[in-house]
């Protein structure tokens, strides 16, 4: 464990079984003739026994975290490492349909003069769009925000086929 890391004691009550969760009345038959319930059932019992396990582990306090990382939990169950992270929603960045036309225009490596040209539009106009494109993404160069919208599968369609 390192300095950054604490142990959280956290009281859980262990939840139902999926046997336990699951209605009598159900009679869901197979051409085999075995409930398909049963064989369900059956298929989560490892998950069930290891999420046991783990409420233990929670119970017992022998488990990590880190808040600094957002790590919630960190723990280990045999050949089973469980990672409980936290994660921060993306922030939804809306480009005006001119700032997307000149961000696309930048992916095809284009220069601001390049861009102006074609668009009947000033270089410092160009530039202004780019310097709000910048703050929008949080980037600081064309490559980062090139970078940034080839992650964003919306985008990177759009650029990849041309639009």
């Amino acid at each position: 464990m390192t300095d950054r890391d604490e142990v959280r004691r956290v009281t859980l009550v262990a939840p139902p079984t999926v046997a336990e969760r699951i209605p009598s009345r159900r009679k869901d038959i197979d051409s085999a003739g075995s409930s398909t319930l049963q064989r369900g059932c059956e298929q989560v019992r490892p998950l069930e026994t290891l999420l046991g396990e783990l409420v233990e582990l929670i119970r017992l306090g022998e488990y990590r975290t880190n808040a600094d990382e957002g790590v919630l939990l960190d723990a280990v169950l045999g050949d089973v490492r469980c990672l409980v992270v936290e994660l921060t929603p993306q922030r939804i960045v809306a480009l005006s349909p001119r700032e997307q036309q000149i961000a696309r225009m930048v992916a095809y490596g284009r220069t601001n003069q390049a861009i102006a040209s074609s668009l009947e539009i000033s270089v410092w106009t160009v530039s202004t769009h780019l310097r709000r494109i910048f703050a929008k993404l949080a980037v600081s160069s064309r490559a980062e925000m090139v970078a940034h919208l080839l992650a964003d599968p919306d985008i990177a369609h759009a650029i990849e086929r041309g639009y």
